[in-house]
C-alpha cells in the first residue's frame, strides 16, 4: 500500500473520530495510546467509530478484532492490511 493510500485511511479515521467525538482533537493523538484514554470513547463510541470505518472504507471490520483497532497505530494497520487483501 503506498503513502497516499495510508494517508487517505488516516484522513478517514480523523474524519470518523470528529464526527463520533466532536470536540477530540485529532492532531494531538498519540498513535500508541489507546482512543479509550485519549478521547474518553465509550464502548457505545468505539462501536460507532468501527461501523463508520467500515462504511467510510467499504471494508468488514469483524468484532473480535476490535481491540486490534483501539489505538490510531492499530488502526491504520489493520485497516491497510484489509484493504490491500480486498475484503
Amino acid at each position: 500500500m503506498n503513502a497516499t493510500s495510508k494517508e487517505l485511511i488516516r484522513e478517514t479515521i480523523f474524519r470518523v473520530l470528529e464526527d463520533v467525538v466532536p470536540n477530540a482533537n485529532t492532531q494531538a493523538i498519540d498513535p500508541n495510546i489507546s482512543f479509550h484514554d485519549q478521547l474518553e470513547l465509550d464502548s457505545i463510541d468505539f462501536l460507532r467509530l468501527m461501523m463508520s470505518l467500515e462504511k467510510e472504507l467499504n471494508v468488514t471490520i469483524f468484532d473480535f478484532d476490535y481491540p486490534k483497532l483501539s489505538t490510531l497505530k492499530g488502526c491504520e494497520h489493520y485497516l491497510s492490511e484489509r484493504l490491500t487483501a480486498g475484503v
